[in-house]
């Protein structure tokens, strides 16, 4: 499933513009490794064990678990409710870059609170991203960021919280038309929104990075434009926006919040699996970047959490239809790579040419389970 050929190269322009995301500055479940989850989680067919081999599944063999079906559950080894450490990912909060890491032409500062501009610049996170670079056709091209967090703490609405599940990914899209950024989408929830590329905050440029412990990129250009996108990852939940403050919405029995605010800058850029992808064949390929990315966990079709606790479980309630804890979602495979407008879904998918506070509060549209595509 590797090659080494022009189909598994990562285009310039997609370094060039790799999004920063500002993680919450109270957040209490940070970015995983995959690697690492695997580690704390053994397959299970709904609540049964599988009888699996003397190895647990890792990262170049996870997939020989499809022959089990997808309601295959990755089920951790611990009761959650205890917050065992590997799930908090304490130990990924990104880290300031290092002197000679990297270096940006900045042109697009943020207001200190004395108000005068301060610098931003990305750190790395232990936890490795994942790029999937698809071709589209016609001069589309689609880079998929995606990010995954071992623990997903559900909202509250009138002090009951819901939607806990183990295991979370969560991705921002940023689409080129003829080697140019077009539009950004970011994951929320269900659904999510896709903005101009014009409409979203950009911090500087970077015009320099040595390596990481698993990526090497040179950037040569010296354009000073501010052409880095800035996403913002809600408390908790992990849904993903363009601005930061509270993201409101109307459920029928009460109001939903996101949160989100300038927290710690991550730069995913610096640590990531990066991969190109041809969505007709379903052919996934290590990059000329990380040559050596496993491949075979892509293909995994079962869920990365614990399935639902049943209702005799003391960590499960219902309340107004909607569960303490839902199902582990699916992995990047199933999020609808293959999508011609820039939007998850397959509704209606408005571009919007600003961003600002939200005025009104969304519909909410989800109803407890992860979201699957078709492959």
């Amino acid at each position: 499933m590797r090659a080494s050929d022009a189909s598994n190269e990562i285009p310039q322009y997609v370094v060039e513009h790799a999004p920063l995301i500002h993680l919450y500055s109270k957040e209490e479940f940070w970015p995983c490794d995959i690697a690492e989850h695997l580690q704390h989680t053994r397959p299970y067919t709904n609540y049964t064990l599988i009888d699996s081999p003397s190895q647990r599944p890792n990262l170049t063999n996870l997939n020989d678990w499809n022959q089990f079906g997808r309601y295959t559950y990755l089920q951790s080894d611990d009761d959650v409710e205890e917050r065992p450490e590997w799930l908090g990912g304490k130990s990924n909060i990104p880290s300031s870059p290092e002197l000679g890491e990297l270096r940006y032409l900045q042109s697009d500062a943020a207001p200190s609170h004395s108000g005068a501009s301060r610098r931003r610049h990305g750190g790395r996170s232990d936890a490795p991203a994942v790029l999937i670079v698809v071709e589209k056709g016609d001069g589309i091209v689609d880079a998929f960021w995606f990010f995954f967090y071992s623990y997903n703490l559900g909202n509250k609405v009138l002090n009951v919280r819901f939607g806990n599940h183990v295991g979370d990914w969560e991705h921002t899209l940023v689409r080129f038309k003829h080697g140019k950024p077009h539009a950004v989408f970011f994951s929320e929830h269900f659904f999510g929104e896709a903005y101009s590329w014009d409409a979203v905050e950009k911090i500087g440029k970077r015009v320099s990075l040595m390596s990481s412990a698993r990526i090497r990129i040179p950037v040569a250009s010296t354009n000073t434009s501010p052409l880095q996108p800035v996403g913002y990852s809600a408390e908790g939940t992990h849904a993903m926006y363009a601005v930061p403050g509270v993201h409101r919405y109307i459920l029928p029995w009460g109001l939903l919040s996101d949160v989100t605010d300038r927290g710690p800058l991550w730069d995913p850029l610096l640590n990531s699996h990066t991969y190109t992808y041809d969505t007709k064949t379903d052919l996934l390929r290590s990059s000329n970047l990380t040559s050596e990315a496993p491949v075979e966990w892509f293909y995994y079709i079962g869920k990365w959490g614990d399935k639902a606790y049943p209702q005799k479980d003391p960590r499960q309630y219902k309340f107004a239809g909607q569960y303490h804890y839902v199902n582990g979602p699916s992995g990047p495979r199933f999020k609808n790579l293959r999508r011609q407008k820039v939007c998850q879904g397959r509704g209606d998918c408005e571009l919007q040419h600003w961003r600002g506070t939200q005025l009104w509060p969304r519909i909410w549209r989800g109803s407890g389970d992860d979201k699957d595509f078709d492959i």
